[in-house]
């Protein structure tokens, strides 16, 4: 049986209204054992108040589970030197194995000076930067900040620096294979993919041609994700299925990806 972890979720209480934080995490657990998935990964907002837990909710909640870990957000660009102090001493710890910002949602772009001190952190640690990309809000005119080609000069600047790009930038598919594929320390998640009005919006065909050609070309580059709750599982596994790859490159994209890019350092 092959292994999975879901790079890409959320404890949110999108289509779980009225319900604590507490029972929305153990509906993913019981979904998580339900699928066969072995590890997720918890998002955090990156401020308090949300429908979605922040960074100190999500340490709380998923304490004693080890199959869910969690990584760092930060909000950009009033980030003060005390939270990426505190970054810096959940990275050493291993209490977060990655840090995520969200250029669109918050008006900065990645290569704004102010996040360098993130990227410092994350280099220091080698642990990966996740950058929300492509549809914020849907409002299109906040997707000049995560667009592809503005996480590439991230990724020039910051050779050493582990990016990964969420929900492959849709709907910037091509961008988004491009610069995968033209940097080595770049990887792409497809949380969100197999979701219907994202289909409805990129088209099927395309969806399917441009992580095709990151899958067989560099299969390590691919990271199995879902944006969990707000996506369905099953689509996100029946797309790896469908892609016309080995065994073996399934099975990186399923797992083996994840634990490389996030360098975990206990068991899943």
């Amino acid at each position: 049986m092959r292994m999975i972890i879901d790079c890409h979720v959320h404890i949110s209480k999108f289509g779980h209204e009225g319900q604590t934080f507490s029972h929305i995490r153990d509906g993913l657990l019981s979904s998580m054992e339900r699928l066969g998935i072995a590890c997720s990964f918890v998002y955090p907002d990156s401020e308090p108040g949300t429908d979605v837990s922040d960074l100190d909710t999500t340490r709380e909640l998923i304490s004693g589970h080890p199959g869910l870990l969690m990584l760092g957000t930060i909000a950009m660009p009033e980030a003060d030197p005390q939270v990426i102090e505190k970054l810096d001493l959940l990275a050493g710890t291993g209490d977060i194995i990655g840090v995520k910002l969200f250029p669109g949602f918050e008006l900065f772009y990645p290569d704004d000076s102010r996040c360098h001190a993130v990227y410092e952190v994350c280099v220091r640690h080698s642990i990966p930067v996740v950058f929300h990309s492509g549809e914020t809000m849907g409002e299109a005119w906040r997707e000049k900040y995560n667009h592809p080609h503005e996480i590439a000069k991230v990724a020039r600047r910051f050779p050493a620096l582990r990016i990964m790009i969420a929900h492959f930038s849709q709907p910037h598919l091509a961008a988004c294979r491009d610069t995968v594929l033209a940097y080595p320390n770049v990887y792409v998640d497809i949380s969100g993919l197999a979701h219907p009005s994202v289909i409805g919006a990129c088209g099927q065909e395309a969806i399917a041609h441009n992580l095709e050609s990151v899958a067989v070309q560099q299969p390590e580059k691919v990271l199995f994700g879902t944006d969990w709750p707000l996506c369905d599982v099953r689509g996100h596994l029946q797309l790896v299925t469908s892609l016309p790859v080995s065994d073996v490159a399934r099975c990186l994209i399923l797992a083996r990806n994840a634990e490389r890019v996030f360098a975990l350092k206990r068991p899943t």
